[in-house]
């Protein structure tokens, strides 16, 4: 971030430490107890424990409406895309050079054709509904609503009524607009809330349930906790609960939960990656069952590689001012500190999901007996 080194190609950096993850972990040393001691400490400061994860999110999503608007689609989906034979699948960016549209901008501005991304994040939010058997009259939940793609989906297309939760006030004023500018403001209500603190008019009340890379933020030890004010959210009979999530390997979970990693320090404060068993031992604790699990990771690797493009593309044009007119007391130096630091990010994760480091999935849970599954 310092601009102390500067190499041709981060991304294949990344994969060369991936490729030899084994041999570099056989490097021990008298320091690395002390090093996961430390970092172990980091963790418990960076806990989402309520009182603070609001200002972990913050962090992150409350940095610029419009620096985001930059880079992702246009309809604001900060979550795995699912690419189609259209765009060539997962690896069709590294295949041919493909569109790319131009960023959101005002609400009324004319809406380019959709691009190979926000095809495929429109492809995730219509299997996510499928998954979640949303139709006319259903009640969705929509827990760490980001920007309200799936929420204005759920309503719009498949005619739910929403009650949509975030803790961004950045976020939510978006989401209003949205809605507003899609004339669904009589099928989707927006709180700014922590998921503990929903009101008693959500207990049971919801068909569905759903969470779209969200759950990174609650963190291992709460994890137990959050499925069962998922459980008291849904309705008592043939409810589900779907959500996306990343997962690092369970073969790797226990030194990962030990160490704090660039991500988790620089990027997303407080954040935290499970493994699939740690999920499937959550969710059994708190009373509910996996239906399925679908892994699309695959397609994770390409949705950053098109986030990463279109940073570099629209950073001066578009980033840059944006950061400028929300923290104008910002430097030069610092405006590329934060360049520098996101474009580790997008290639660092890219990497790891192309390498099958860590993996994105799509769950089903449910409770036992439900007829519809």
């Amino acid at each position: 971030m310092l601009h102390l080194i500067e190499v041709d190609s981060l991304n294949d950096i990344f994969r060369i430490f991936l490729l030899n993850r084994k041999h570099l972990s056989e490097m021990r040393t008298t320091f690395s107890p002390i090093i996961r001691i430390l970092s172990s400490i980091a963790n418990l400061r960076l806990t989402n424990a309520s009182t603070r994860n609001k200002s972990n999110i913050s962090a992150h999503y409350d940095l610029s409406n419009e620096m985001f608007a930059a880079f992702l689609s246009w309809d604001m989906t900060y979550s795995c895309a699912i690419f189609d034979d259209e765009a060539k699948g997962p690896t069709g960016d590294l295949i041919e050079n493909r569109p790319i549209a131009p960023p959101r901008g005002q609400y009324n501005d004319e809406r380019p054709p959709p691009d190979d991304l926000e095809r495929g994040q429109m492809e995730k939010l219509h299997r996510i509904a499928r998954r979640a058997r949303i139709h006319s009259g259903s009640h969705v939940l929509d827990v760490g609503c980001g920007w309200g793609s799936f929420a204005i989906l759920a309503a719009g297309v498949y005619g739910a009524t929403v009650e949509a939760i975030t803790i961004s006030e950045e976020q939510k004023i978006v989401v209003d607009a949205s809605i507003q500018a899609a004339g669904l403001t009589d099928r989707i209500q927006v709180h700014v809330m922590d998921y503990r603190d929903m009101p008693p008019s959500f207990h049971h009340a919801f068909d569905a349930v759903v969470s779209l890379g969200m759950m990174e933020h609650v963190g291992n030890e709460y994890m137990v906790e959050f499925f069962e004010k998922m459980s008291w959210a849904m309705k008592l009979e043939n409810s589900v609960k779907v959500f996306t999530m990343t997962t690092v390997p369970d073969t790797r979970w226990q030194l990962y939960s030990s160490e704090v990693d660039f991500i988790r320090k620089y990027i997303f404060p407080g954040g935290q990656l499970s493994s699939v068993k740690t999920l499937v031992d959550a969710i059994a604790t708190a009373g509910l069952n996996v239906e399925s699990i679908e892994n699309i990771g695959p397609h994770y690797a390409r949705t950053f590689r098109e986030w990463g493009r279109r940073f570099q593309i629209n950073f001066e044009s578009h980033i840059e001012p944006a950061l400028k007119r929300k923290y104008p007391d910002l430097d030069d130096t610092s405006i590329q500190i934060f360049r520098r630091k996101w474009t580790y990010y997008l290639a660092y994760t890219e990497a790891g999901f192309a390498m099958r480091g860590i993996s994105e999935s799509v769950f089903v849970t449910t409770r036992e007996g439900n007829l519809l599954l």
